[in-house]
C-alpha cells in the first residue's frame, strides 16, 4: 500500500511566550497559516511481525534513522494502533530547514496522515493529534492546517481553526543565519516580557476581517528575546518594497512580509532579489496536507 502527500508549511502570524510551566516547557499563544510550500512524502506501509521504518531524503543534511521526528511518528503511530508495520518514506524537502515554516513537524504529520490512511484510519483524527502534540508542538498544527489559533495557559489549552481570506500573499526571506531557540528561551527564563497585550485584538480582526486587517498587529516574541538588527533590517526591507506588515516566523530566522495579493508579492521579490540569495514567494492554503 502506498500514498503520496504533500504537507504544507505554516508561517506564525503571532506567536507569544505567555508563562512557564510546572515542568519547564512554556504557554503559548500561537496563530499559524499553512502556506503553499510543502515536503513531498510517499509512504509504502504494511502489517509486520515487527516495526521496520526505513527512511529516504534527497536533503543528505537530513538524518534518516531514529533521530528522524517520521521515524518517532511512525513508531507511536505502530504502538497507538496496537499492531507492527512495516514502512518505507521517501522525503522530498521543499520547506526550508531552520527556518521556522514548521521543516520536521510537516514530515511528522504528513507521516501520521498517510499511515493512519493506508491502515484504514484506526486512530480518530482527536488521537492522531494527541500523537502529533507528543512528537512535537507544531505537529498538530500542521496536521489540521489552515488558519489556526492555539493557545495554553494556567488554566486551559485548546486549538481553533479560523476561516479567513486567502487572497493575501507571502514575499519569504531565509537569511544566512540562523538563530537559536534554545538560548531565546533561557533569554525568556530569566527575564518573562510581559504577555502580548494586543492578541484578542488580532484574533478579533482576523475572525471578523481577515490577515490583511489584522496584520498591523503581526507578533512574534522570538523577534523582541533576539533583538537582532539584521531581523530588523529585513523587516524594514519589506516593508519598504510595499509589505502591509513584517514578521520573523517560529524562532527563525525566516522572515515573512504580508502583501495584499501574489502579484505585489511577486513584484517585490524582484526588486530585492539581488540582495538574498533565498527569496520565495507563497500564498495561504486552507489545509495541512493533500494526497498528490
Amino acid at each position: 500500500m502506498t500514498i503520496r502527500l504533500k504537507a504544507y508549511a505554516k508561517l506564525n502570524l503571532l506567536l507569544d511566550i505567555t508563562g512557564i510551566m510546572p515542568n519547564g516547557y512554556h504557554y503559548l499563544d500561537n496563530v499559524t497559516q499553512s502556506v503553499d510550500i510543502g515536503d513531498i512524502i510517499t509512504v509504502t506501509a504494511e502489517k509486520s511481525n515487527r516495526f521496520i521504518c526505513n527512511i529516504t531524503c534527497d536533503n543528505k543534511d537530513i538524518p534518516t534513522d531514529e533521530r528522524n521526528i517520521v521515524y518517532k511518528a511512525a513508531k507511536k503511530f505502530s504502538d497507538r494502533a496496537g499492531f507492527d508495520i512495516s514502512c518505507d518514506i521517501d522525503i522530498i524537502k521543499q520547506v526550508p530547514l531552520m527556518g521556522g515554516m514548521g521543516g520536521s513537524s510537516v514530515d511528522g504529520a504528513g507521516t501520521l496522515f498517510a499511515l493512519n490512511n493506508l491502515f484504514g484510519n484506526p486512530l480518530s483524527e482527536g488521537r492522531i493529534l494527541s500523537l502529533g502534540e507528543e512528537i512535537g508542538a507544531d505537529v498538530p498544527l500542521c496536521y489540521k492546517g489552515g488558519t489556526i489559533f492555539s493557545y495554553s495557559n494556567q488554566k486551559t489549552s485548546g486549538m481553533e481553526y479560523i476561516k479567513t481570506d486567502t487572497d493575501v500573499a507571502f514575499l519569504c526571506i531565509q537569511p544566512d543565519f540562523f538563530c537559536n531557540t534554545g538560548t531565546a528561551y533561557r533569554m525568556y527564563d530569566s527575564s518573562p516580557t510581559p504577555p502580548f497585550d494586543k492578541t484578542l485584538q488580532y484574533l478579533d480582526k482576523l475572525r471578523n476581517e481577515g490577515i490583511l486587517s489584522a496584520s498591523a498587529d503581526t507578533y512574534n516574541v522570538f523577534t523582541l528575546l533576539y533583538n537582532d538588527s539584521r531581523i530588523d533590517e529585513i523587516k524594514a526591507e519589506l516593508i519598504k518594497v510595499g509589505a502591509i506588515a513584517s514578521e520573523m516566523t517560529g524562532s527563525g530566522s525566516v522572515v515573512f512580509g504580508i502583501f495584499e495579493d501574489i502579484k505585489k508579492a511577486e513584484k517585490a521579490k524582484t526588486e530585492i532579489s539581488s540582495k538574498y540569495s533565498n527569496i520565495f514567494t507563497c500564498s495561504p492554503v486552507d489545509k495541512g496536507i493533500i494526497t498528490i
